[in-house]
């Protein structure tokens, strides 16, 4: 023990200093990751969106103040990139996904591509059409495959990947499965939402416009559908999926007609595959206004998105109950309308979008369930391993034309 004025001895002062050391290095350094976020709204004629890049950290520390450390025009050379490719010009940049190895973005447009972009240089090696719309292109654990969901036509497609020589390709004879051929009786409209598979990358799990679920096996050629499920065991336009254990989550959602609102969330068994599968519905706010939308796997919690609701359910996976929720709503931002979301690496945050005042997507105007005030992103804090979220704020973006806010969010995905 030393008094204020005394040093220690020379040789004891370095074993210190050497210890201090030591213990610094041991301490894991926090991972650098970014989080990606995309605007729906046009920036050229009938075409382009924005890719917003932000620093994790910062925007994680202190949402109101993060500024994007780039930020992409998809009008611009990427656009041009797309429309020699496919012979036709992007729109609405919608859903947004990383590879496994975090290395390559897809990003789905609206207007048929599927965009699929180095992560680390933010260049273009491949624009593939998927026809007249793509809802969705989600990447396989595996790498090997992404998985496209074209609403307009009914056709879910098989695109095969190679990350490494980067090579792209689908064929439409083997690849791509006619869906309206699966119509009927109680799955009346097959037009698929948001496919995705569990962590073998076997099977892939395809909601559907009109309510019902395919089951595909992925690895089969020509794609095999091997379980179905119909409108009254999973309810219509799903567009939330993650697994969490040996259990797949699904949703229900509204936007669409059929179902201007709704709001249940499924544990699906996937044990018995490719013989059967069932469901469980573990949530359900079918009587309030709400309306189900993305999903985020936290520790051992599954976070679901109620857009319309403005908050997030969190459901304990180990006995499928409602254990709590964040409410979004504040003082600066009355209607945030949370959306699409994901985790940040260590698990501490969760970064969700949040739609605007006139969105393009996904929204029945005779309820507005998907109509915000403020579009942008914003950041919960995650506790207590997942069980608990408080709302730090968001970081807003903009696309004002003759005085509107056309700004509209939607795909977002950490890059770790």
């Amino acid at each position: 023990m030393t008094h204020a004025g005394q040093t220690l001895p020379l040789g004891r002062s370095m074993r210190v200093v050497a210890l201090l050391a030591l213990l610094v290095l041991a301490v894991p350094a926090a991972q650098a990751y970014e989080v990606w976020l995309t605007d729906q709204s046009d920036t050229g004629k009938e075409s382009g969106g924005i890719l917003y890049i932000y620093d994790g950290a910062q925007l994680a520390a202190n949402p109101s103040s993060a500024k994007p450390t780039q930020t992409i025009d998809f009008s611009g050379p990427i656009g041009k990139f797309c429309e020699e490719a496919t012979k036709k010009a992007v729109r609405r940049p919608h859903m947004l996904f990383f590879n496994a190895n975090q290395d390559h973005a897809l990003i789905s447009f609206l207007s048929g591509q599927v965009l699929i972009m180095d992560a680390a240089t933010k260049k273009p090696e491949a624009c593939l059409s998927m026809g007249k719309n793509v809802h969705a292109a989600w990447p396989t654990p595996n790498q090997k495959m992404a998985i496209a969901a074209n609403i307009a036509e009914k056709k879910f497609i098989r695109i095969w990947t190679d990350y490494a020589s980067h090579k792209y390709s689908f064929d439409p004879d083997k690849d791509v499965l006619n869906l309206a051929a699966l119509e009927g009786g109680e799955r009346p409209d097959t037009s698929p939402i948001c496919p995705i598979t569990e962590s073998s990358s076997q099977y892939a799990f395809v909601t559907l416009r009109g309510g019902g679920l395919l089951v595909v096996d992925v690895t089969t050629t020509p794609l095999k559908v091997v379980a179905t499920m119909d409108n009254n065991q999973i309810h219509p336009a799903g567009c939330g999926g993650i697994q969490s254990g040996g259990t797949m989550y699904i949703n229900s959602g509204g936007g669409w007609p059929i179902a201007p609102l709704s709001y249940d969330v499924y544990a699906l068994n996937i044990s018995n595959l490719p013989t059967s599968i069932s469901a469980k519905l573990v949530s359900q706010r079918d009587d309030q206004f709400a309306d189900s939308h993305g999903m985020a796997s936290v520790g051992r919690y599954v976070w679901s998105a109620d857009r319309a609701g403005n908050n997030i359910e969190i459901i304990d996976t180990l006995s499928n109950l409602s254990v709590g929720s964040v409410d979004l709503v504040t003082s600066g931002n009355a209607d945030p309308a949370p959306d699409l979301m994901d985790v940040a690496p260590d698990g501490q945050y969760v970064f969700v979008g949040l739609r605007g005042p006139n969105p393009l997507t996904g929204n029945d105007k005779n309820v507005n369930n998907a109509k915000g005030t403020i579009p942008g992103v914003g950041v919960i804090h995650v506790d207590a391993g997942g069980k608990v979220g408080h709302y730090k704020g968001q970081a807003a973006i903009t696309n004002m034309k003759d005085g509107k806010e056309t700004a509209d969010t939607h795909g977002i995905a950490v890059r770790k």
